[in-house]
């Protein structure tokens, strides 16, 4: 994807904002778009393309680099950071979120 379409993405989950926290709580900074820093990040899908996951806005996340990955291609179950994450899918409206695991 490129800078003006994450942009897009950014816009969009985001608003018009310099500055936001991906859902794991890591800053992330709107011009560090595909930069390895700390405030770098990316576009990323809830549900993997390669597990089945749509290639549209209700399937992208956007994740500081270090968050994607720590989260990689796992479905459903993943860990950020020593804390435990599980993708849900919500059937009435058709996309994917992530919920923190509460032990």
């Amino acid at each position: 994807m490129n800078k003006e379409e994450a942009l897009k993405v950014w816009l969009r989950e985001f608003g018009d904002v310099d500055y936001s926290h991906d859902f794991a709580g890591k800053k992330i900074k709107r011009d560090d778009y595909m930069i390895e820093n700390q405030v770098g990040w990316v576009v990323s899908y809830v549900m993997p393309l390669k597990k089945g996951g749509k290639d549209n806005y209700d399937n992208m996340i956007i994740l500081n680099h270090i968050t994607e990955l720590e989260k990689g291609e796992n479905y459903p179950d993943f860990e950020v950071v020593g804390v435990k994450y599980t993708i849900k899918y919500d059937q009435s409206e058709d996309y994917y979120y992530i919920e923190r695991v509460i032990d």
